[in-house]
């Protein structure tokens, strides 16, 4: 409040200044700019006039210029708290987004690792399931003729491929979900393909 009224006093001194050097000047300077003698008596009225008129002024504007000064001193003071508030507001919802986050990384990590253990689990029963008949096609393949040896290589692969990704189809059914099943029967598949 201090602060406002110092201001509003600086400007009617200011104001004050501006027109008494005015008057003094009309006063001096005749028409054309030729210096004539000063009336100070007319000086004396037309200053007694301004302090009337700056006091009147002073009067009239002093609670409006004042109140216009508190109410916008206490809208800023509003608009900063709103803001600190929002500020605080914004920073909590940061910080909660950060510890969800960092909980759904912990969470995706784990469901991660649970999926490789499983899809290592079924790829070692379907190697071994592999070997295991690998070793009768092989078994076979010894006691056949040089002849259908050949043939019954190409059909012994091809009911063990049908076989095998049957079985893994069944196991990854129960096991894994629909991506991770085609996935890992495709890689299969390529592996038994290369074997030939």
């Amino acid at each position: 409040m201090s602060g406002a009224r110092h201001r509003l006093i600086g400007f009617m001194v200011l104001a004050g200044g501006l027109v008494f050097g005015q008057v003094l000047w009309a006063a001096s300077s005749g028409e054309g700019g030729e210096a004539h003698h000063t009336n100070w008596g007319d000086l004396l009225i037309r200053t007694i006039n301004f302090a009337i008129l700056v006091g009147i002024l002073y009067k009239l504007l002093k609670k409006p210029i004042t109140n216009f000064f508190i109410t916008r001193r206490q809208n800023i003071e509003n608009l900063l708290k709103e803001l600190e508030q929002k500020r605080e507001e914004a920073e909590r919802k940061c910080a909660e987004y950060k510890a969800k986050l960092a909980i759904l990384d912990k969470e995706a990590e784990s469901i991660l690792q649970e999926y490789i253990a499983q899809a290592e689990k079924e790829k070692a029963k379907i190697l071994e399931a592999a070997e295991r008949q690998a070793n009768y096609i092989r078994q076979q393949a010894k006691l056949a003729i040089q002849q259908e040896i050949k043939a019954a290589k190409d059909d012994l692969r091809e009911e063990v491929a049908e076989l095998t990704i049957k079985a893994a189809e069944d196991i990854l059914r129960k096991k894994i979900g629909m991506e991770d099943q085609n996935r890992l029967v495709e890689e299969f598949i390529v592996k038994v393909v290369e074997a030939k």
